[in-house]
Order: C-alpha cells, then structure tokens, then sequence
C-alpha cells in the first residue's frame, strides 16, 4: 500500500500493554525529544507525547457529550479502521502496526511522565511500529490514537517541528473525517485547536499555513512526510 510516503504496508493487533518499553528520558512537558531505546537489539525511535489532556483537549468541544471510558481496543476498532479508510481510501493497515491499550499504572510501570496518555515507536520500513495509550473516554482515546498513527506512516523527520506538523495534519484529517462524517456519533465533540506550549501550536500553525493553498489535511501531511516543505525554511 502507499499513502504517498514510499510504499506502507500493514498489520494491526489489538494487544495488552506490554513491559520493556520507555519514553525519553528526556522527557519535558514543553519541549518533547526524540530518543532511542532498546528492543530487540535494534535502535527504537520513540515519539513521546506533550501530556494528552494538554493535546486532545484543545482538539475537544468544552461541553460536548460525555463519551464512554475504553478498556478493549475492539470497542473502537471498527472506527480506527472506518476513519482510516475514509482519509486514504485503503484499508487500515493491519501488518506493521501495533495499538497496544494500557492501564494508567501500566504507563507508570514503563516509567511514563504522569499525564501521557500515548507515545509511538515508528519503526517505519523496519518493522513493526508500536502505538501505546492509556485507557481514556473514547473522544480523547480516539484523538491521541489518530496523532500517533500521524507519526507513523512515515519515517521520523529530522526536525521535530515538522515531525510534529506532520503528526497535527493526519491528525486534522482524522478529527475532521470523524467530525465530518459523524462516525461514532463524535461530531458535537470535535473543536479543533492546538495546544499553546511552543510545539504543538507552533506546528499546528505551519500546517494552517499549508491549508491556506487550497490542499486537503491529508495532502499536507503526505507533504509534510515526502520533506517536500519544512517550517525552517518558513521561518528564515
């Protein structure tokens, strides 16, 4: 399959959170890094995530309807792969990715900053590449998976801006074809808007910018994944 970042292909299990996984640990809540750690013997590139009530949110309408908390990743599977489709007209790639859905003390137990709600391995061309989430109501479980699905159908871009851009484009693409299409009855809980910590609204503003041409959310972010643009050359 490609979703024009050179050929994806994939495979998706549904698993419990499993031990031997770590963020940075260089983590800052403002600022987050990009690391590696080790699994398999193999260098792993790990995305950690800006606390998600910080990112997920900013993205949710303040009074929207209360949605149900998610323990099995089969309670939205179906919507995973129905929002997917509906963006990239291919299936859910079911090969080379893995959602693993964990318990908050699970997190703590991979050594996760209190607040995380989801982080990724892109293993992108290498293997198979790892979603972690914490258990969440289904609005914001559904936001932080989209995102982390955003970092992964590419290979990691060296700047984190754009990496983080990237992520925010499939991720608008994703909160408006949920909110579009009312899948899961989400619509009266989509209120797109980018968390204020210098990353995330910084990116979410260059992607805006992007819009601007006239392109679709997911041509931005296959854009943004070619490296055909980069926000360092906006701002010089």
């Amino acid at each position: 399959m490609n979703y024009g970042c050179g050929g994806y292909s994939a495979t998706t299990s549904y698993s419990s959170c499993a031990r031997g996984y770590s963020s940075s640990s260089g983590y800052s809540a403002s600022s987050p890094s990009y690391s590696s750690s080790s699994y398999g013997g193999k260098a792993e590139y790990a995305m950690p995530e800006t606390p998600s009530f910080l990112v997920t949110e900013a993205f949710l309408a303040e009074n929207r309807p209360l949605t149900p908390i998610i323990s099995e990743l089969g309670d939205i599977k179906e919507i995973v792969h129905q929002t997917f489709k509906t963006i990239t007209g291919q299936e859910f790639p079911e090969e080379d990715i893995r959602i693993t859905l964990c318990t908050e003390k699970q997190f703590a137990e991979n050594n996760m900053a209190p607040g995380v709600m989801g982080f990724s391995y892109n293993k992108y061309g290498r293997g198979i590449s790892e979603i972690f989430v914490v258990q969440d109501h289904m609005d914001r479980l559904l936001l932080t998976i989209g995102h982390e699905i955003g970092h992964i159908l590419s290979p990691t871009l060296l700047n984190k801006h754009d990496e983080e851009a990237k992520a925010h484009a499939f991720s608008l693409a994703w909160i408006e074809t949920i909110r579009d299409n009312d899948i899961g009855g989400l619509r009266p809980n989509i209120a797109p808007n980018p968390a204020h910590n210098g990353l995330h609204d910084t990116a979410f503003d260059f992607v805006k910018y992007l819009l601007q041409t006239g392109a679709s959310s997911f041509d931005v972010f296959k854009t943004l994944a070619h490296g055909l643009t980069s926000i360092i050359a906006e701002v010089r």
